[in-house]
């Protein structure tokens, strides 16, 4: 007596391990065309099919199969083999008889399924084997209108055509629904009425590396909550929105690239982020984004090269832990770097003044201050690379050690009144003579070299009636510090205060 397949509610006949054709473990397509295992599942498959379509006590007679056109098949829980479309007994062959097929909790090991007439529909399934996506069609009461939800792709998942095609994929549905990516997914040569992912809100999905090349995408990419090894947008035309919000991406390469619609990356970590020859026409967000890692500084810093906004630009609370470069950067209007942190020692002199002009733009002179002051840093360290001694040199250096080039307040305070507690000390000092007493056969010396110098003091009006007698060159040495660490004070408080 033979054996029933142990499987639930199947009624099959069980010839592998207790299990039927459809629902035993399949290996490479040698071995199982060798057991017979391919022309079994055939023959078994065509049974399920014509048994979900009319039930076992309503098969048609041989030949009457029409009515499969307007059926739609649920396949659950059937591992499929590999296949080879040469043989008699090619399954696609069944495929090809019916409306629809909804594929369910299987596991599939064919790499394709070219059938753009038949109406498809994956769920909880697990591709083995590398997926090759063709134009389809999708089953009309899906509610997620989606061709593959909650599925598992264990190899690599690609476009039908390859890079250096001629030819256009156009595909009119979302691809995937919380779907989880082991390998890479690349798409090449598309037009995408709508965006590939479709995932529900709390759902974060995985993939290892996402390559988009030579695309048209109508409605705009969603790729929220995701994390991706590496991301490759090149040659690209983006319709509509991209969402990138809320991502952890290893690296991020984006070139060639036109945002017509708005772009939001809101709160996503880039580790290493690249971009270039990219225009954003609308609206472009980047609040709240970490570039760079905060533990490797020496990675390359943060480059927007060739990069045009044509509107509004965000980088609010933004992080560069690597540097930002924003030379080569073409802006129509002020971004926003509010609150923004950017890596002093990897972040050139323009990008700070582009910074500086922002702020200054919008007439926030506090925020423009501490961007000068970067800005006039970076310059000191570009002169003190010439050779040589200049006026400008002392100038830059004098700035930033005496107020930090005009942010700091405390610095020209506590010398200000450094500067007049010496002072005191030195009146005291004259007053009592212990200058003379420290060794008296140079008092002569002493005395003809003050002369000297407090003469030349004398000489300089409107001073010379305003400084102490006796101590003239010291008071004037002490005027000229005094007045100029308040001067560096003043403009300080000014910078801080400034409306």
């Amino acid at each position: 007596m033979s054996k029933i397949c142990i499987h639930d509610d199947c009624t099959l006949i069980a010839k592998y391990n207790n299990k039927c054709s459809l629902h035993c473990n399949k290996g490479d397509y040698s071995t199982d065309r060798m057991s017979e295992k391919l022309s079994d599942f055939y023959e078994d498959l065509k049974r399920y099919i014509l048994n979900e379509a009319f039930g076992e006590s309503e098969v048609p007679a041989q030949g009457s199969v029409e009515a499969l056109k307007y059926k739609i098949i649920h396949l659950k829980d059937i591992q499929f083999p590999d296949r080879d479309p040469r043989d008699a007994f090619d399954y696609f062959e069944l495929f090809k008889m019916v409306k629809g097929l909804h594929f369910d909790n299987s596991t599939i090991s064919f790499d394709s399924l070219n059938l753009p007439d038949i109406q498809l529909f994956f769920q909880d399934c697990i591709f083995k084997n590398t997926w090759y996506i063709y134009p389809f069609s999708i089953i009309e009461d899906i509610s997620y209108q989606t061709l593959f939800q909650n599925c598992t792709f264990q190899r690599e998942v690609t476009s039908s055509l390859m890079e250096d095609s001629r030819s256009t994929l156009q595909l009119e549905n979302h691809i995937f629904n919380d779907c989880t990516f082991n390998k890479h997914l690349s798409l090449f040569r598309g037009t995408y009425k709508k965006s590939i992912f479709n995932n529900t809100d709390k759902y974060i999905q995985k993939i290892s590396e996402l390559k988009i090349e030579n695309c048209e995408f109508e409605e705009g990419l969603s790729l929220n909550k995701s994390e991706v090894d590496t991301l490759i947008i090149q040659n690209m035309l983006f319709e509509g929105k991209v969402d990138i919000k809320e991502c952890v991406i290893r690296y991020a390469l984006i070139s060639n690239v036109n945002f017509k619609s708005l772009f939001d990356a809101y709160k996503t970590k880039f580790n290493q982020f690249e971009i270039k020859q990219s225009i954003f026409d609308d609206f472009s967000g980047f609040e709240k984004c970490e570039f760079g890692c905060s533990t490797n500084i020496s990675l390359k810093k943060i480059g927007f090269e060739y990069v045009t906004f044509l509107n509004f630009t965000n980088f609010r609370k933004a992080k560069f832990h690597n540097g930002l470069d924003f030379e080569n950067t073409n802006l129509k209007e002020s971004p926003n770097f509010l609150n923004a942190e950017i890596n002093y020692k990897n972040t050139n002199r323009e990008t700070f003044r582009i910074l500086k002009h922002s702020f200054d733009k919008i007439g926030n002179q506090i925020e423009a201050n501490k961007y000068f002051a970067l800005e006039m840093k970076k310059y000191k360290e570009e002169l003190k690379a010439k050779k040589g001694l200049s006026a400008e040199k002392a100038v830059l250096w004098l700035n930033e050690s005496i107020s930090n080039f005009g942010s700091s307040i405390f610095t020209p305070l506590f010398l200000m009144v450094m500067t007049s507690v010496i002072y005191y000390f030195s009146i005291l000092g004259y007053e009592n003579n212990y200058l003379y007493k420290i060794y008296e056969p140079l008092n002569e010396y002493i005395i003809s070299i003050t002369n000297f110098f407090n003469t030349f003091a004398k000489g300089i009006p409107p001073y010379g009636r305003f400084l102490k007698e006796g101590m003239e060159f010291v008071t004037l040495i002490y005027h000229i510090l005094f007045l100029t660490f308040t001067w560096h004070f003043l403009v300080a408080v000014k910078r801080c205060t400034k409306r």
